[in-house]
């Protein structure tokens, strides 16, 4: 993630100055991790945000890249990406963007630290099956492993919160509610 950031000035000085910020090397973990390092929350959520901003300025150094740029009418985003999208669009600068999303990263990692808990994207259901999905796994666990459909990404992609065990049984049980997929987050 972001090597091709290193043949981009101005990508590439946007992971200098999150080194500045952040107090450690970003562009170092991206490209050579640990993985292990780099999947925790209060790294990732900073690594895909400045990514994402040097991934425009990749764009930008291309030919027409300027143009496409310029074509741009309105931004949005998904979570992480609302930030991402606000700073790409002048709301705020990317530096300050960066500090809300270092603080969203240790607010996030605080609050998985403190719960065995873990979430799961449901794939290839209506939200009326997830429910039934989530209510199904939750006849197998006490209630501080229960479980629940956690946010809507889109039609039938949901993600499933909750204890570590509730998820374990969402996973066991998703194949006979016809669910396509799992992906364990």
């Amino acid at each position: 993630m972001g090597k091709e950031a290193l043949n981009v000035r101005a990508a590439a000085e946007l992971f200098d100055k999150a080194n500045d910020i952040l107090g450690y090397d970003l562009l170092n973990l991206c490209i050579d991790g640990p993985k292990e390092k780099l999947n925790s929350t209060v790294i990732s959520q900073p690594a895909i945000y400045v990514t994402s901003l040097a991934a425009v300025e990749v764009l930008r150094a291309r030919e027409e890249g300027q143009s496409v740029i310029n074509s741009v009418d309105v931004t949005c985003g998904l979570s992480l990406g609302e930030y991402t999208a606000l700073a790409f669009a002048g709301a705020f600068s990317f530096e300050d963007g960066l500090k809300l999303v270092k603080l969203r990263g240790e607010a996030m990692q605080d609050a998985s630290d403190a719960a065995n808990s873990a979430m799961v994207s449901v794939i290839g259901l209506d939200s009326e099956k997830v429910q039934q999905l989530c209510d199904a796994a939750n006849e197998d666990v006490d209630e501080k492993e229960r479980v629940q459909i956690a946010n809507f990404l889109c039609p039938g992609n949901y993600a499933v919160s909750g204890g570590v065990k509730g998820i374990e049984a969402v996973e066991a049980k998703a194949k006979s509610f016809k669910a396509r997929m799992t992906v364990f987050a």
